[in-house]
């Protein structure tokens, strides 16, 4: 062999020595039963599109030893079943899971709550060239003189 040829096959073996190896999630049969039973508690079907997330979020919880963060991503991942389950996506599309992963990361803590202004209709006291009325606070108004658009506050 010649001088490149061995510097090349060093080479090589150092590249597939430091490579590291995809880390194994292996859960005891336990772990995966009780995620199972979470799952479907939690409203998540077997053979849906949802349900092997489910069951690899919470088995990993369960064989960690912390059953109420696995109670928890049950109870997530059904949340956003039905979430995406109302988008009207297919169940066995790319899309839906791609949907569930996002709306099961988005969690209870970041949805915002929705606050209605109030009934009362406003008087349009400016008028721009599309024949949008705005109020005298500058919040865009409908045809009948209710807010579309709020102003944000900046105090």
């Amino acid at each position: 062999m010649t001088r490149a040829t061995m510097l090349a096959l060093a080479m090589g073996g150092l590249v597939l020595a430091g490579t590291p190896f995809a880390a194994a999630n292996a859960q005891s049969g336990d772990a995966l039963a009780h995620a199972e039973r979470a799952c479907s508690e939690a409203g998540v079907r077997p053979y849906s599109g949802a349900y092997n997330s489910c069951v690899d979020r919470a088995a990993d919880d369960f064989y960690r030893g912390a059953p109420e963060l696995a109670y928890d991503a049950a109870h997530a991942i059904g949340s956003a079943n039905n979430v995406c389950a109302s988008y009207g996506l297919d169940p066995h599309s790319l899309g839906y899971s791609q949907c569930i992963d996002n709306e099961a990361r988005r969690g209870p803590d970041t949805v915002q709550a929705l606050t209605f202004l109030d009934d009362t209709p406003h008087t349009a006291v400016a008028v721009d060239s599309y024949g949008f009325g705005y109020d005298n606070q500058g919040n865009l108004l409908d045809s009948h003189g209710y807010v579309i658009k709020p102003v944000p506050y900046r105090p």
